[in-house]
């Protein structure tokens, strides 16, 4: 069995709480789908990347793909 790390990340209580409940009532491991997901989630991150690269020679008005995937700034209260 390949060994294993903790990644810890910070979420709001209402996301975590969600989340757990999301994963409870599909009957899912928290750990293998948050895995799941995220490698998903860099695949099509690395295919966007390649796209983005073969697109914009066609198109030079070829929006760039990676502001989905920056940070919100938080708004000020």
């Amino acid at each position: 069995m390949p060994a294993s790390a903790t990644l810890a990340v910070k979420v709001s209580e209402e996301f975590a709480r969600k989340y757990r409940a999301f994963c409870e009532t599909h009957t899912l491991q928290v750990g293998r789908f948050t895995e799941q997901a995220l490698l998903e989630i860099m695949e099509d991150y690395h295919f966007g990347l390649e796209a983005q690269r073969v697109l914009s020679r066609a198109s030079p008005d070829a929006v760039d793909h990676r502001d989905a995937f920056r940070k919100r700034r938080r708004r000020a209260k």
